[in-house]
């Protein structure tokens, strides 16, 4: 599983500074250190690297002043597009921007990723400079969210939410909330007094309901991305135990490693759908559930 982090070997910044080179300025013949500018010192750099180490994704945020931040730098290799790793790299650098109370994030997006920031909340602004004669930038904007959370699609994880609130009213009990969903990720989160024991830890019930709620909401948001509806049930599941819960709970799904093919709905009547959930305290890896979900078209 990929995961951003922080440049912080020599060896670490060689590699983030070329990458940069090699898909920012490379193409247009521009030397080596026009990938740099006078604001690197004082900006928050994140990069992805691969199984092997090798950095494969780039990109860094820095403050113009107290109230807006600036995305620049977003490099990915050719080799691994497709794997969502600038939205995941996005995704970091929002959230520290909107951590340290930015209201608005701008960035000069080149014309081929217009509809990737577009998808991501940015607002095209207006035509901005050329780069190296023939590359079009334009100038975009995401002002910041009124509520926490990153989401895909906003309306989606709305109707998701009230439709546990109203169908299973122990998810509200629970203090259950959509936290995330992006192109590779949903997670939820529970409210821990609500759930706790007598050991003041999360209860064995709870963890296994908040897991299921969240592989249930994984295919749930997979039958709305594929324009379908269907009645989702749970047919079998199994789950490990860690470690016990005793400050976050959170549990999360990689969209990425889901199993199944909703579009038998259409052909079938009937579909499944194989969820793998990631329980966490916090950040702590602390539980694992594997979901088996039957969608029945409805009637």
């Amino acid at each position: 599983m990929f995961e951003v982090t922080i440049p912080q070997s020599s060896d670490d910044w060689q590699a983030y500074y070329h990458l940069r080179w090699q898909v920012l300025r490379a193409p247009w013949e521009q030397p080596r250190g026009s990938e740099q500018d006078d604001l690197e010192q004082e900006s928050e750099h994140r990069f992805i690297k691969n199984k092997d180490g090798e950095v494969i994704a780039v990109a860094r945020l820095h403050f113009n002043n107290s109230q807006q931040a600036q995305v620049r730098y977003m490099a990915v290799d050719d080799a691994h597009r497709g794997q969502h790793l600038g939205s995941r790299l996005l995704h970091e650098l929002e959230k520290i921007a909107w951590n340290q109370d930015a209201s608005e994030l701008v960035l000069f997006a080149r014309e081929r990723a217009l509809k990737f920031y577009q998808r991501h909340g940015y607002e095209l602004k207006e035509k901005a400079h050329l780069a190296f004669g023939d590359v079009q930038h334009w100038k975009m904007v995401k002002q910041r969210p009124s509520e926490p959370g990153w989401f895909r699609h906003p309306d989606w994880t709305q109707v998701l939410q009230d439709t546990w609130r109203e169908s299973i009213p122990i998810s509200d009990k629970m203090g259950i909330k959509v936290e995330t969903y992006t192109d590779w990720q949903f997670s939820v989160s529970a409210d821990l007094d609500a759930n706790v024991n007598v050991h003041n830890t999360m209860f064995a019930g709870s963890v296994y309901s908040m897991a299921t709620l969240a592989g249930w909401g994984a295919t749930y948001l997979a039958l709305q991305e594929s324009q379908l509806m269907g009645d989702i049930v749970l047919a079998d599941a199994q789950i490990k135990y860690l470690k016990p819960i005793n400050k976050e709970p959170r549990a999360q799904v990689d969209l990425t490693q889901c199993e199944g093919n909703v579009g038998d709905l259409t052909t079938q009547g009937k579909a499944r759908y194989q969820v793998p959930v990631h329980i966490y305290d916090g950040d702590i890896l602390v539980g694992e559930f594997t979901g088996r979900f039957v969608i029945v078209k409805s009637e």
